[in-house]
């Protein structure tokens, strides 16, 4: 191994573990336990270096309120970044050549070892800007999960929080996806209530385990919707059961059932657990609204307004000191993308920004270029735009959790 594969294994342990939990309390972060397992698989040891490689060429960005670096900059300031970059794609290579590999003969390298190595690929694909190759991990990442569901009891901490962390990105990728993986329809059969309250108890998204099984639910309805239109009074049925589900999920009590969230992993202060559980639930009902058009017709004239203006008084109150400010980047983006007030899309990108410069993840920015072109088209559509049509074509679709 090079001086500079030590060096980025070193940064994933102090610069990049401690961003993966909510707060980074010693002793209660297993994450860097990942590098002596890394020695014994080298492909879990290349996405190691990938995505320390690609955090560290962010937070080597000259400015940070510019976009991720590309490979084009001539300007000497960029070159530390830049070099960071190259050897991100070098060890990506080899990363990709091995899970490859790996995925052809699973018994040996073992399915956690492997799934591990996927879920870090998919973190990578999230730091570099959410797009590219995504799909591809999150596909592998859901045929690991069919075969092999999680205990419903807590385990051994690192296997926990890394099989909720891959049902967390599968979750979340389905909602903009225009074409699910495949490995979807293994996984639907198999998804169980457990598994979700699982991962959602395991992951370091502050977001009910209710919520994430909704968003799942109306994912694969949209999916249906768009291959046969020929349902659209059952879609609409479906999605306003959903919507009521999602509208009648009692947020204060959840935030207060902590007794197994395990320390660190997750914000347990309750004010805040709050305001960011009903960000997510009013998030989730706008994003119904829009994957299903129809559910509509059930509801008040008034309700997307009055979801618009709750999800926005919520984050107001998650400010830049409250832990759940660098987890709660979907329903900023909701909100980003719902918003037509000028005010108000201006107090989103800013935020968005504060986050950034926080949690320096490139998707926050393909975020944000994709929040203008929404804001763009909607200047051009005065009887109104689906913005979630825009999020799901191909060329704009991206991961943000």
């Amino acid at each position: 191994m090079s001086s500079s594969d030590h060096y980025y294994l070193s940064y994933f342990a102090n610069g990049l573990c401690p961003q993966l939990v909510a707060i980074d309390l010693p002793g209660h972060n297993p994450f860097p336990r990942l590098l002596p397992m890394g020695f014994c698989s080298p492909v879990l040891q290349y996405t190691m270096i990938t995505a320390a490689a690609l955090h560290m060429s962010n937070v080597l960005r000259p400015d940070t309120e510019k976009r991720p670096v590309t490979l084009n900059h001539v300007d000497n300031n960029w070159e530390p970044s830049q070099r960071a970059m190259l050897d991100a794609l070098a060890a990506k290579q080899k990363a990709l050549y091995l899970l490859r590999m790996a995925f052809q003969d699973l018994d040996t390298h073992g399915r956690d070892m492997v799934l591990t190595a996927a879920m870090l690929l998919v973190t990578a694909d999230m730091i570099d800007s959410g797009k590219h190759g995504s799909k591809a991990h999150l596909d592998g990442i859901g045929w690991l999960l069919s075969y092999a569901q999680p205990a419903t009891s807590v385990g051994e901490m690192l296997k926990d929080f890394v099989i909720s962390d891959c049902y967390i990105f599968y979750v979340f990728a389905l909602t903009f996806m225009d074409q699910i993986p495949q490995s979807s329809l293994a996984l639907n059969t198999t998804i169980a209530s457990s598994a979700i309250h699982y991962a959602a108890r395991n992951s370091f998204i502050c977001c009910p385990a209710e919520i994430l099984q909704i968003l799942w639910s109306t994912a694969m309805i949209l999916q249906r919707q768009t291959a046969n239109h020929d349902d659209i009074e059952g879609a609409a049925a479906k999605g306003y059961e959903l919507f009521m589900q999602a509208m009648a999920f009692n947020v204060e009590t959840w935030s207060r059932d902590i007794q197994q969230v395990p320390l660190g992993r997750q914000v347990t202060d309750i004010p805040s657990r709050i305001h960011t559980g009903y960000t997510h639930q009013m998030a989730c009902c706008l994003y119904i609204m829009y994957a299903i058009p129809s559910v509509r017709s059930f509801l008040p004239e008034n309700t997307e307004q009055d979801l618009e203006h709750g999800l926005i008084f919520h984050l107001h109150h998650i400010t830049d000191e409250d832990p759940n400010f660098k987890t709660s980047f979907w329903p900023t983006f909701i909100a980003g993308a719902q918003t037509s007030d000028h005010g108000q899309q201006a107090w989103i990108m800013d935020r968005m920004r504060r986050q950034s410069r926080l949690f320096p993840w490139g998707f926050l920015y393909t975020a944000m270029e994709t929040l203008e072109l929404i804001w763009r088209e909607r200047a051009k559509a005065p009887n109104g735009l689906n913005w979630l049509e825009i999020l799901r074509s191909p060329e704009v679709s991206f991961l943000i959790v």
